[in-house]
């Protein structure tokens, strides 16, 4: 089985949330792949910490330490999507994160970054040395984060640019079972046209080499919602939509609400588990 999953911020704890119930369930993919913070998600899967990543999500996330609208609006400081915090102070000073389990153990492990340069997906299969900073490249949104990340000769942003839900990539190929989609946003989900105060904030906010990348997002996403419906459709993949009533956003800081979101989650994962035990 290989398990792809969408980021979408803070509706990533919902996600986390799912793979700890597949885990709890005794549910183990063959490989998986993680776009923008669905990358995190994917590298505790595969090193089989997501209870430590419920934690992550439910402790740290909530408040201002991850998330600050002072200091998206505070030029020169750390951005108001503190990446860097959370991957260098939080996981790797604390430890959080077997490294070498998530690199090279039963499960797989690919991120996905947009390569900015070229406007198109970069799919990684990270190594012990270079894990954090293929992490920081696909989770490097341009509006919040404000920086281009450089790593293996390409300029990136945020995985979710270009390879929102990376399920077609040629990279799972080689991996057996059935292909299983966990969204954090319904697939019917259509991004409109950024609107004015949007496209002006982008010239004002993100880094030059991004901002076509930013502005054409939501046509990259469409199509990669549109290629998943016929996917599913056609019977190659299994799409998991969230509930309906799901109650995180991107920007998501209310404790109460991000708990719950896990709680959510981790329910839809012990049935999902059942479900595909039953296949």
């Amino acid at each position: 089985m290989k398990l792809v999953l969408e980021g979408g911020g803070v509706r990533a704890t919902y996600g986390a949330g799912v793979l700890h119930g597949l885990l709890e369930e005794g549910v183990e993919a063959d490989a998986v792949i993680g776009s923008s913070s669905g990358s995190i998600n994917a590298a505790f899967y595969a090193a089989r910490q997501t209870r430590t990543l419920l934690e992550l999500w439910t402790e740290y996330v909530p408040g201002d330490r991850f998330i600050s609208w002072r200091r998206l609006f505070t030029p020169g400081g750390r951005p108001g999507l503190d990446v860097d915090g959370m991957l260098d102070e939080v996981i790797a000073a604390g430890g959080l994160l077997d490294v070498e389990r998530a690199t090279g153990g039963p499960t797989a492990l690919y991120v996905t970054a947009t390569d900015v340069d070229r406007r198109e997906q970069v799919v990684a299969r990270p190594t012990p040395t270079d894990l954090f900073e293929w992490l920081r490249a696909s989770l490097a949104i341009p509006v919040g984060y404000n920086r281009v990340v450089e790593i293996g000769g390409r300029r990136c942003v945020d995985g979710g640019v270009a390879a929102p839900v990376p399920f077609d990539v040629p990279e799972l190929r080689e991996h057996g079972g059935p292909t299983v989609v966990i969204l954090t946003r319904a697939v019917e989900t259509k991004k409109p046209p950024p609107a004015l105060w949007a496209r002006l904030w982008i010239r004002a906010f993100v880094p030059a080499a991004a901002r076509r990348a930013s502005l054409e997002q939501h046509e990259l996403h469409n199509a990669t919602m549109t290629r998943l419906a016929a996917a599913r459709g056609d019977g190659d993949v299994i799409v998991v939509d969230p509930p309906a009533d799901m109650l995180l956003s991107r920007l998501t800081r209310d404790p109460g609400k991000v708990r719950e979101g896990a709680e959510v989650g981790l329910r839809v994962g012990r049935e999902l588990a059942r479900t595909l035990r039953a296949r």
